[in-house]
C-alpha cells in the first residue's frame, strides 16, 4: 500500500507488475503465511473473564511501558531508559510492543507462564512470601505512603520474630515494582493523584483530540409508535442504544430493540461500533455508507445498572478501553450523546406515529392511529438518517461529522491524522466478549443457569475441583444471549475453543429470557409451587399461543408477538455469527484425576 485515499479505499502497487491499483479496504486481509504465525502473540483462545487480577495487572504494566515506544524519533532512547529502569531487556520491550500491535488486545501482553518468572516469587519458603505480600498490602499501600526501606525493615522484623529467613532489600523492592500501577497510586496518594498520573491526557473532557479517543453510549425510548410486521397494528415504542464519537460527533454504532435496556443491548451496540458495517448493511438490504469501525480509547457511560456489570468491565479490559462511568446528576458529561438523542427525536416528529415531546405539542394527534412503520423499517430509517446526519453541518464542530472524522484519521495540512483504526476480523470473538456471562460448576446432570444444559464436551469437567483450592469445585464461565437462552457458550479449557451447550431436554423450544421469566411468573400466579422446567416450557408455549390469538386485539400482545419474531431472527443470525460446532475436532483430554470420579459413569437421559 502506498497511500490511503479515503475511509473506504487505498492506493497499492502490484509487487510483480509494479502497476498502481485502487483497493477497497473492506476486501483487504492481513497476510498469513501459516496458522501458527497468525495466532502468535495473541490469546484468541482466551476467555477474558477467566484471567486473574494479578495477570491483568502485569499486562497493564507492560502496556504502560510500551506506550512510550510509539515515537520513532525517541523510540531507541526510550527503550534503553525503560529497560534499565525496569530491569528488563530492550528486546523484550519490543517483543511486547510487536505482539500488542499485531493483535490490539491487552491479553497479548499476559504472562505466558502462570508460574515463575517476573511477577512471581521464587523464594523457597512460602511463609516469607506471605509476610512480604501482607506487609505490602497492609503497610506500604496506605495513605501514609511509607518508603520501600521502612517496608523492608518491617518485613525483616516480622521474619525474625517468626524465626524465618530475612528476604533481601531488592527482593522486596521488586515485589513492590510488580504491583505498581493506578491502584497502588490510589491507595497511597488518593484517587485524584492516580487519575492525573495514570489517566490519558485528552485535554478538556469531553473534548477528545482524535476520533475514537472518547466515545459515549446511552439508551433512549424513541418517541414513535411502531406496528406489528403482519397485522400492521400498533405495538408501542422501541428502545435504541447509540454510541457517538466525541471528537467528530460521528455515530459509531447502534442497537434497536423492543427489549428494555440491559447489559446485552449495551454489548450489542459496542460490538456493532467496533466491527465494520458493510456486511451488517448488506444483510438488511440498506444501501448507505457507514465507514466507521475500530476500538475506542475511553468509553463514557452513565451509572445505569446495565453499564455496571462484570461483562462490560472484562470486555473493556481486553480491548484496552478505559471505562468511565459518568458521575451521578452530571448530565453535561454526556452532552454529545444527549444532543444526538434530541436530534433523532426531533427528526422523528415528521414520521407518522410520532408521540412528540409533550402532551401540549401532541395535542389531539392520534399517534397509534397514524403509526405505519415496523421495527425493521424504523431501523432502516435510522441508518439512512445517520448517513444523512454524517454529511450535515454540525455547528458544534463547524463542519460535518464525517469530514471531521476523516480529517482526524487521515490528517490535514496543519495537523497529522491518527491513522485508520485496525479492522477487527475476529468478529465471533468480539460478539462473544460483549455477551453476558455467569460462573457455574459442572454437575453430573450438566450445568444449571435458570434451565438445565448439557453437552458431551462438559464430561471431563464434571465435579472438577478448583486447582487453587481442592476443597471447592471449579467454576466455569458460560455466556448467553438473553434473546435466545436455548444455548450457552462455553470455552473448553483443553481445546481452547468455544462450544454451544444446549438444553438437556432438546425437545423444548428456544425461548428468550423474558419469555422464561413471564412463564415462571404466570405459573406462580396460578398457585403452583413446584415449578420445574416442564411447567415453565408448558406455560411458555401456552402464552405464545395466547399471544398469536390476541395479537389482533391488544397492543401488548402484538408487542410480545413482534418481540418473539425479532428474537427468532436473532436466533437465525447466531447460526452464522457464533460457534455452532458441538464436538471438539480432537479428543478432549481429561483434567487431573479427581478421587471417586468416573467419567464413564455419566448417565444418558431419555428423549421423553
Amino acid at each position: 500500500m502506498t497511500h490511503i485515499l479515503d475511509l473506504e479505499n487505498v492506493l497499492a502497487r502490484n509487487t510483480e507488475t509494479r502497476e498502481l491499483v485502487t483497493l477497497a479496504i473492506k476486501e483487504l486481509r492481513p497476510i498469513v503465511t501459516d496458522e501458527s504465525s497468525a495466532n502468535k502473540g495473541t490469546n484468541c483462545d482466551l476467555d477474558i473473564a477467566d484471567v486473574s487480577e494479578e495477570r491483568w495487572s502485569e499486562a497493564k504494566r507492560r502496556f504502560n511501558l510500551i506506550q512510550a515506544l510509539t515515537s520513532s524519533e525517541r523510540g531507541q532512547a526510550e527503550a534503553v531508559r525503560i529497560a534499565e529502569q525496569q530491569g528488563i531487556g530492550k528486546a523484550t520491550l519490543y517483543r511486547w510492543r510487536r505482539e500488542f500491535l499485531n493483535s490490539g488486545l491487552l491479553s497479548s501482553l499476559l504472562p505466558r507462564k502462570p508460574d515463575g518468572g517476573r511477577g512471581h516469587g521464587r523464594l523457597q519458603n512460602p511463609a516469607v512470601e506471605t509476610i512480604i505480600s501482607d506487609t505490602i498490602r497492609d503497610y506500604y499501600r496506605s495513605d501514609a505512603h511509607p518508603s520501600v526501606a521502612s517496608t523492608h525493615r518491617l518485613i525483616k522484623e516480622r521474619c525474625q520474630a517468626a524465626n524465618l529467613p530475612v528476604p533481601d532489600y531488592q527482593t522486596v523492592r521488586l515485589r513492590i515494582v510488580w504491583q505498581s500501577g493506578r491502584e497502588m497510586t490510589e491507595d497511597r496518594y488518593g484517587r485524584k493523584v492516580a487519575h492525573e498520573l495514570h489517566a490519558p491526557n485528552l485535554g478538556s473532557v469531553p473534548d477528545a483530540d482524535w476520533p475514537l479517543s472518547l466515545v459515549m453510549v446511552d439508551h433512549t425510548e424513541l418517541p414513535v409508535i411502531i406496528v406489528h410486521d403482519e397485522t400492521r397494528r400498533p405495538i408501542g415504542r422501541p428502545w435504541v442504544t447509540f454510541s457517538i464519537d466525541a471528537n467528530s460527533r460521528v455515530v459509531l454504532g447502534m442497537y434497536l430493540s423492543l427489549d428494555p435496556p440491559s447489559a446485552m443491548s449495551a454489548g450489542m451496540c459496542l460490538s456493532h461500533s467496533i466491527l465494520p458495517k458493510e456486511k451488517w448493511l448488506a444483510d438488511r438490504g440498506i444501501e448507505a455508507d457507514w465507514p466507521c469501525w475500530g476500538v475506542m480509547g475511553i468509553l463514557h457511560l452513565d451509572n445505569a445498572k446495565e453499564f455496571r456489570g462484570n461483562m462490560l468491565r472484562a470486555a473493556c479490559e481486553e480491548y484496552t478501553i478505559d471505562l468511565h462511568l459518568r458521575p451521578v446528576k452530571t448530565p453535561h458529561y454526556g452532552a454529545y450523546i444527549e444532543r444526538l438523542m434530541g436530534t433523532v427525536s426531533e427528526e422523528l416528529k415528521d414520521i407518522p406515529g410520532t408521540t412528540f415531546g409533550n402532551f401540549k405539542e401532541k395535542g389531539e394527534y392520534d399517534s397509534e392511529g397514524h403509526a405505519i412503520m415496523t421495527l425493521a423499517e424504523l431501523e432502516r430509517w435510522l441508518v439512512l438518517f445517520i448517513a444523512k446526519y454524517h454529511h450535515r453541518l454540525h455547528t458544534g464542530i463547524g463542519t460535518s461529522p464525517l469530514v471531521k472524522y476523516r480529517e482526524g484519521l487521515l490528517g490535514t495540512k496543519g495537523k497529522p491524522g491518527r491513522g485508520l483504526p485496525a479492522r477487527r476480523l475476529d468478529e465471533e470473538k468480539v460478539r462473544i466478549d460483549f455477551m453476558p456471562f455467569e460462573e457455574r460448576t459442572v454437575q453430573e446432570y450438566g450445568i444449571q443457569w435458570d434451565l438445565t444444559y448439557y453437552a458431551d464436551v462438559l464430561r471431563p469437567w464434571i465435579n472438577a475441583v478448583d486447582p487453587n483450592n481442592p476443597k471447592i469445585k471449579r467454576k466455569f464461565r458460560f455466556r448467553r444471549d438473553p434473546r435466545d437462552i436455548s444455548v450457552l457458550y462455553f470455552l473448553d479449557p483443553n481445546t481452547k475453543r468455544y462450544f454451544p451447550i444446549h438444553y438437556r431436554d432438546l425437545s423444548q423450544p428456544a425461548i428468550s429470557l423474558w419469555e422464561y421469566r413471564e412463564a415462571k411468573q404466570a405459573a406462580r400466579k396460578d398457585g403452583l409451587k413446584n415449578i420445574d422446567e416442564r411447567v415453565v416450557f408448558g406455560y411458555a408455549k401456552k402464552m405464545r399461543a395466547e399471544v398469536e390469538v390476541a395479537k389482533t386485539k391488544t397492543k401488548s400482545a402484538r408487542r410480545k408477538a413482534q418481540r418473539n419474531a425479532e428474537h427468532a431472527r436473532a436466533r437465525e443470525k447466531k447460526a452464522v455469527e457464533l460457534p455452532k460446532v458441538s464436538a471438539a475436532s480432537k479428543p478432549t483430554t481429561l483434567p487431573p484425576a479427581v478421587k471417586g470420579y468416573d467419567p464413564d459413569a455419566v448417565t444418558a437421559y431419555d428423549d421423553d
